[in-house]
């Protein structure tokens, strides 16, 4: 999957090759200093972050169809130089409505589950008064984060509902995962052995829905 560029997704930078082989062993992101939420939760978290990452969400799901699907603060940068936030880590990631989307695990819901940090069930997170934590720092008030996750959970269900990610103007599309190559495997007939060329469970890959 090859995302447009956005100031708001951690940009891919190098692929690393294995010399011997030339096989891909891994990729390299763009430095960030600033950390992830999870790792620095001393920091004060800022409302113009929360509206950044409301943002890039809706440019994710609404116009290109991707689910990011694990919207959590591992997940999330804090680009201090310039005072944004940042998402990472697509490898939950899939198009709407394809093998491996679950409803269960929508942006939305990830998205006030990693600001309120109290609940879990979304319908508490919106119905409940909100008490700030002693340890958590804010820039606002917690009641003006609260009317900002209520005010787009409800502007995203009176929209359009999507039920697959053509549904949106720019999704993106590629082809299938092509079949790994078969494996030489010695199997006994009769207690004569006997090679046969055939796909390995632990080499091909699978979508496992639940």
């Amino acid at each position: 999957m090859r995302l447009p560029k956005h100031p708001h997704i951690l940009t891919f930078d190098k692929t690393v090759m294995e010399e011997i082989e030339g096989r891909c062993v891994g990729f390299t992101n763009e430095h960030v200093p600033g950390g992830t939420l999870e790792e620095n939760k001393t920091r004060t978290f800022k409302l113009k972050w929360l509206t950044q990452l409301i943002a890039v969400i809706d440019e994710l799901n609404l116009n290109l169809g991707i689910a990011h699907q694990d919207i959590a603060p591992r997940n999330l940068l804090i680009d201090e130089e310039a005072d944004s936030i940042m998402i990472c880590d697509f490898n939950f990631s899939v198009r709407i409505g394809e093998p491996g989307y679950a409803e269960s695990r929508n942006d939305i819901k990830g998205v006030i589950f990693t600001i309120s940090a109290r609940e879990t069930n979304i319908l508490e997170i919106e119905q409940k008064e909100w008490v700030q934590h002693p340890d958590v720092r804010l820039d606002h008030p917690v009641s003006e984060f609260r009317k900002a996750l209520r005010e787009w959970s409800e502007k995203r269900r009176r929209g359009k509902q999507l039920t697959t990610y053509k549904d949106t103007p720019n999704f993106i599309d590629w082809p299938d995962t092509p079949q790994p190559p078969l494996s030489e495997m010695v199997v006994y007939y009769g207690g004569k052995p006997t090679t046969k060329l055939i796909l390995l469970w632990s080499t091909e890959r699978k979508r496992t829905l639940k």
